[in-house]
């Protein structure tokens, strides 16, 4: 459902010691730091094979989950009942499967002291990046949402030259405009009167794509003092309570009485968060640093396919050029960052 570009050096060791320079979308951040911290590139091209298939059903089920959303928004379902579910069900599952990596591990759970400072940001940049995407389907075509959220890389890079850690050549200042240019197109602002335009649905799908890169630094972080489960745990654990307590005053939500819509909720937080999520995870350690190319290649033409046959959404040929020219600069930005 949620991805971007990577911006990860060339290796796990590379990636760790360089936590500040990493992107990715929602899933692809978490997935990330779901593998451990001494997972290295498979060499066997068996093993590859295996691992770009799992990114691929991960990058897929991503879009899958992006596009049931979006049948559920037009159910009638608010976009934070839905954000709010899938947080809770996928902290469930990562407890379980820390839970039980700890035990075949055998290895009692660490005791160091929480930074909570950095926990509570990691844990409500995820809430904030989730529910902006999540509004912004509910306001926008499927692939155009996860187009605009794909521009997270291109932040991480915005930013790094505004702190003076990253040089402006001329390559990565070009890359720059041309992401912006294609978002443009994306969201037909040449062809369109700007009274016309979802102004709100592309706040929220810029604002999605500041949160990503946002949680994808403080995920990092986390990942290397507690390790890349636990800190996603602890995250999705923070982000729960955070929800929790905004649905306090409101009473129940509505979604506890949709019985008609808990297949969809499920699918969303299990196939469409929970298993990409392990897949992602599962796989990158097998491809490196080339899956997040992978992952934002393939995520928007998975969602724009899902959403045309299932929902009747379709882009216009200007649309599907800016996003092109998006996911090219963006793959072009990772690729300049590796380097």
């Amino acid at each position: 459902m949620t991805a971007s570009a990577d911006l990860n050096p060339s290796s796990a060791d590379e990636r760790d010691a360089h936590p500040d320079e990493r992107d990715a979308h929602p899933e692809e951040r978490d997935a990330q730091d779901a593998r451990p911290a001494h997972d290295e590139e498979a060499t066997d091209p068996g093993a590859r094979r295996l691992g770009l298939l799992a990114v691929c059903v991960a990058t897929a089920l991503w879009g899958f989950g992006g596009t049931v959303a979006s049948d559920l928004f037009d159910a009638g379902l608010r976009p934070a009942e839905l954000v709010a579910a899938r947080t809770l069900i996928s902290l469930a599952g990562l407890g379980l499967l820390l839970a039980l990596a700890r035990r075949r591990s055998g290895t009692p759970g660490r005791t160091e002291p929480i930074d909570w400072p950095l926990v509570v940001a990691f844990g409500l940049a995820i809430a904030v990046a989730n529910a902006c995407l999540f509004l912004a389907i509910s306001h926008l075509p499927v692939a155009v949402a996860m187009v605009l959220q794909n521009l997270a890389p291109a932040f991480v890079v915005g930013w790094l030259v505004v702190l003076g850690r990253c040089r402006l050549g001329v390559a990565i200042a070009l890359g720059l405009v041309v992401a912006l240019a294609g978002v443009a197109l994306v969201v037909e602002l040449p062809t369109t009167p700007l009274g016309e335009v979802n102004l709100l649905g592309v706040g929220f799908g810029i604002a999605t794509a500041v949160g990503v890169a946002a949680f994808s630094v403080l995920g990092s972080r986390a990942t290397r003092k507690y390790g890349a489960l636990r800190a996603n745990t602890y995250a999705f654990a923070v982000s729960s309570v955070a929800w929790l307590l905004y649905f306090a005053p409101q009473g129940v939500p509505e979604i506890v009485g949709r019985h008609d819509l808990l297949p969809g909720v499920l699918f969303v937080a299990i196939l469409g968060t929970l298993a990409p999520f392990v897949l992602f995870s599962w796989g990158t350690a097998r491809v490196g640093p080339h899956a997040g190319a992978v992952n934002i290649c393939l995520e928007p033409v998975f969602s724009a396919v899902l959403a045309w046959t299932w929902l009747g959404q379709s882009l216009n040929a200007v649309q599907i050029a800016g996003g092109l020219l998006v996911i090219g600069a963006v793959v072009h930005l990772q690729r300049l960052r590796v380097g």
